[in-house]
């Protein structure tokens, strides 16, 4: 068979399997849902969109938090856009995997702030860790992690230069991640999460008012094996040519 009428032949399945990948990758969301008061539980009844992974595998969560580069004792990533005296939640695809980002204020606002959140995770196929600490353990900050992963507890205090944060994960296979304030903060007026393409859901920004945060498609499956890649998702005859 010549080259040509080959190329010919495997033509349609390639297309089959970048339209898998591209369709997978739209999959890549994660649903976002708060409760209607404390300890409620109605998360299904209390759904308020969706929001995607900002993507930057090639990059660690420390890298792209890029504490301390620029603005001192403070979040640097150049995305998303972060805004004064809101608290803010979104997701990094990062070399370690699926990375949870919460960032409390943005630098350089004039005045500072105090907070302790909460993180709740179960389903999680890997185990999760504290990626990052804004600021590190031993300054003004305090963290309590559970050694399996299961919770996340940071207490924060910051002054009007800066902000305070903390990243966990990775998070793989059909997680749940629930968020809450544990006591009213000091220095913030919203909270929100924010999604790779710009959309913005706000939350009520009530202590012990937990926010559900859920994957979406692709996201429930197992992680592929290491240098694995998309290869699966095209039909067995191009798979040969890989």
């Amino acid at each position: 068979m010549s080259m040509t009428r080959r190329i010919g032949w495997l033509l349609p399945g390639i297309l089959a399997g970048l339209l898998l990948i591209g369709a997978e990758a739209g999959a890549a969301r994660v649903r976002v849902s708060q409760e209607s008061k404390p300890g409620a539980g109605d998360f299904n009844q209390n759904v308020l969109g969706h929001i995607s992974a900002v993507l930057a595998a090639e990059r660690t969560a420390e890298q792209f938090y890029a504490y301390n580069e620029a603005a001192s004792w403070s979040y640097n990533g150049r995305q998303p856009a972060l805004r004064e005296d809101t608290s803010h939640l979104f997701f990094v695809r990062t070399r370690e995997g699926l990375a949870l980002f919460i960032v409390h204020d943005k630098p350089n606002d004039p005045d500072g702030g105090a907070a302790v959140t909460r993180i709740e995770v179960e389903g999680n196929s890997q185990a999760a860790r504290t990626l990052v600490q804004d600021d590190p353990l031993g300054q003004r900050d305090h963290y309590e992690t559970d050694p399996r992963g299961a919770s996340f507890t940071a207490w924060h205090m910051w002054n009007p230069c800066c902000t305070d944060g903390i990243v966990t994960g990775p998070y793989a296979g059909n997680w749940k991640i629930h968020v809450r304030f544990l006591e009213p903060p000091q220095g913030l007026g919203r909270w929100t999460a924010l999604s790779a393409d710009g959309t913005e859901i706000r939350l009520r920004l009530e202590p012990g008012r937990r926010v559900l945060l859920e994957p979406m498609g692709f996201m429930v499956r197992r992680p592929a094996a290491p240098g694995r890649g998309p290869r699966h998702l095209f039909p067995a005859a191009v798979r040969r040519l890989w």
